[in-house]
C-alpha cells in the first residue's frame, strides 16, 4: 500500500510559493505514526509550497491534505480531481475539524482532531477500500509518539521541529488551538522530547507548542535544564505569552531557555488597543509590566518578535501608526497580521454579521479584510493598504541593524543571528507581496 502526504500551498489563491524553511511537522510526524503502526506502508511527501503537485500523476492508495483555512479552496479542487480519478482522498486538520461537512463533500474520509488512535485502523481501511466517511481522533496522552520522519523529502530545510505539549492554556477568541486540542493542555515525557531532539540530524528548530513556557511552570523549568545539559549546538525559537514572565521562577525559566538553546521567541502581544485586547479575551496573558516583560526576555540574551493583529472592529486608523511607534521605542520587531475570524472560534460567531460575502477562504490568510467596519475611515481598501505600508516600514535595514544589538550580549551570537534570519527574510517577504499586489491591481485596472 502506498500513501501520499500532502503540505498545501500558503501561496495566496493557492499559487505555489517558496515556502517556509521549515519542514512541514504534520507530514513529518504523519509519516512517523504510520511507519510506527503499519511499517509494511510506502509513504511520499509532498510539499506543494516547494514543488509542483499534479493530480494526474499522483499515484496511491491513499492521499492525504492535512487543511488550514486559506488552504482549502487549493486542497478542494486537488480533492476533486483526484476523486473524479478513483484516487482515495483523506483531509484533516484545523479547518476541516472546524467545518467537517464542507470537507467531507470532498473527500472520501475526514479526520477531526488527532490521529493517534484511529490512524491504524484508518490505513487498514485504505488498503480495502472500506474508508467510513468520518473518524473521531481523541485526545491521547502524549507518552510514546512516533519519531518524525525526516529523510523523505524532495527539498531541503534549514529548520525543523519539535513539539513538547498540545493545547494552549489561555481562551483568546480568535485562536481555535484551545478546542482543536481538547481544551487542556498535554505533555510529552520529557526524556522523549530531548531525545528526539538530541538524536536529529539537524541543528535548528521551531518549537512549534502554541506556548513554549506558559503550559506548567515547574514542568518547562526542567524541560529546558535538561536540553542544556544534553543538547549542544542546537538552537531553536518558538511563541509565548508575556505574563508567564511575572513568575516568581521567570527568571530561572528564561536563563535556562538560553541554556536550552531558545535563542527568540514570538510573544503575544495581540494588540495596542484595549478595546481589541478586551474582544480577544487577550487581557489577562499580557501580564502586569509587558513592556517590562519584553526588556527581561532580551537581558537573558533571548531575541523578541511581538505577535500583533491590526483592523479588527475595534481598532482604528491610529492603531497602525501606534505600532509603529511601539517597535521604534522598543526597538523590537513585530509580525503585524490582519484580524482574521477563522471558522471554529468565538471570534469568528461574533464577526460572522460582517463578513463580506462572497469571499473564499484563500481570502482568510491574514493578509485581507474579510468583515466590514462600522468606522467609514476603516475600509477593507484602507486597512489592506495601512497593514502593507506597515510592514514595510517595519522592516527596514537600519531599523533591523537598530534592533540587534538590543538583545544581552548573553545570547552572543546565535540570538544575534537568529535575529537577523528572522527579520531580514521576513521584511524581503513582505516586499515581494507588496510588488505582487501592486501588480496585481495594476492588471485587473480598468482600461
Amino acid at each position: 500500500m502506498k500513501l501520499i502526504l500532502v503540505s498545501p500551498p500558503f501561496g495566496e489563491k493557492g499559487q505555489k510559493s517558496k515556502g517556509l524553511p521549515i519542514a512541514p511537522p504534520v507530514l513529518e510526524y504523519l509519516a512517523g505514526l504510520t511507519l510506527q503502526v503499519r511499517p509494511d506502508v510506502t509513504v511520499e511527501l509532498v510539499d506543494a509550497n516547494k514543488e509542483q503537485f499534479n493530480p494526474d500523476q499522483a499515484d496511491a492508495d491513499l492521499i492525504s491534505f492535512t487543511v488550514l483555512t486559506p488552504q482549502a479552496p487549493w486542497v478542494y479542487r486537488m480533492a476533486d480531481r483526484l476523486r473524479q480519478m478513483g484516487r482515495q482522498v483523506l483531509l484533516g486538520g484545523i479547518h476541516v475539524t472546524a467545518l467537517p461537512d464542507e470537507a467531507g463533500r470532498h473527500a472520501d474520509a475526514i479526520v477531526l482532531g488527532e490521529a493517534e488512535e484511529i490512524w491504524g485502523a484508518l490505513l487498514d481501511d485504505a488498503e480495502k477500500r472500506r474508508l467510513k466517511p468520518v473518524y473521531q481522533g481523541g485526545f491521547p496522552e502524549l507518552k510514546g509518539l512516533s519519531r518524525p520522519i525526516t529523510n523523505l523529502w524532495k527539498t531541503n530545510y534549514v529548520y525543523g521541529y519539535f513539539q513538547t505539549s498540545r493545547g494552549c492554556p489561555h481562551r483568546c477568541t480568535f485562536c481555535s488551538v484551545h478546542e482543536f486540542f481538547g481544551g487542556r493542555v498535554r505533555t510529552r515525557p520529557i526524556d522523549e522530547v530531548v531525545a528526539e531532539i538530541a538524536q536529529s540530524k539537524r541543528r535548528l528548530f521551531w518549537g512549534i507548542d502554541d506556548n513554549v513556557w506558559g503550559v506548567n511552570m515547574d514542568y518547562t523549568i526542567e524541560l529546558y535544564l535538561e536540553m542544556g545539559k544534553s543538547l549542544r549546538g542546537k538552537s531553536w525559537f518558538g511563541s509565548g505569552d508575556l505574563v508567564s514572565v511575572d513568575h516568581p521562577r521567570a527568571g530561572e525559566l528564561l536563563t535556562n531557555a538560553r541554556k536550552a538553546g531558545l535563542t527568540a521567541v514570538l510573544v503575544g502581544w495581540e494588540s495596542n488597543n484595549i478595546g481589541s485586547l478586551e474582544e480577544y479575551k487577550a487581557v489577562t496573558k499580557q501580564g502586569r509590566q509587558r513592556r517590562d516583560a519584553i526588556k527581561k526576555i532580551r537581558d537573558h540574551g533571548i531575541e523578541v518578535m511581538l505577535f500583533m493583529m491590526i483592523g479588527g472592529r475595534q481598532d482604528r486608523r491610529e492603531d497602525y501608526e501606534g505600532i509603529l511607534k511601539l517597535c521604534d521605542e522598543l526597538k523590537v520587531s513585530a509580525h503585524p497580521v490582519m484580524t482574521t475570524p477563522f471558522p471554529g472560534t468565538q471570534l469568528y460567531e461574533l464577526y460572522k454579521p460582517y463578513l463580506v460575502p462572497g469571499l473564499d477562504w484563500d481570502s482568510f490568510d491574514g493578509n485581507h479584510a474579510v468583515f466590514t467596519h462600522d468606522d467609514p475611515l476603516m475600509s477593507i481598501d484602507y486597512r489592506e493598504e495601512a497593514i502593507v505600508k506597515l510592514r514595510a516600514e517595519l522592516f527596514t535595514i537600519p531599523r533591523i541593524l537598530g534592533r540587534i544589538p538590543q538583545i544581552s550580549w548573553r545570547g552572543f551570537p546565535m540570538s544575534h543571528i537568529t535575529s537577523w534570519m528572522i527579520q531580514y527574510p521576513q521584511g524581503r517577504a513582505f516586499t515581494q507581496f507588496a510588488r505582487e499586489r501592486e501588480a496585481l491591481k495594476k492588471t485587473e485596472a480598468p482600461g
